[in-house]
């Protein structure tokens, strides 16, 4: 799921790129937004660092920056958020009652 939404926001910023080629000051606002949300959701899911905190911190800003330009197609919003959630639950440490002995 990760790698579609992180995909998806890098594939949303190239279509923006070639639809928008004309208008160089609204890429200023697709390009950081969609291609650097899906950088950082990659990185964060393919854990680039071993703290799963920070790996979810890197989910949880990448989807919220891809999300403000790509809240217009409905399926990004829903994925992206549904990855968050599931990147901070992995993320929690374990409980108490969730350790062996």
């Amino acid at each position: 799921m990760g790698a579609a939404v992180g995909g998806g926001f890098l594939l949303l910023g190239v279509a923006e790129l070639v639809t928008r080629l004309d208008d160089l000051l609204t890429l200023f606002f697709w390009l950081p937004t969609l291609w650097g949300g899906g950088i950082l959701v990659l990185l964060g899911v393919f854990r680039v660092t071993r703290d799963p905190r920070l790996a979810a911190a890197l989910v949880a800003v990448g989807t919220t920056a891809g999300l403000l330009a790509s809240a217009w197609t409905i399926v990004m919003p829903v994925l992206g958020l549904t990855l968050v959630y599931f990147t901070l639950m992995a993320a929690r440490p374990p409980t108490a009652t969730s350790r062996p002995g």
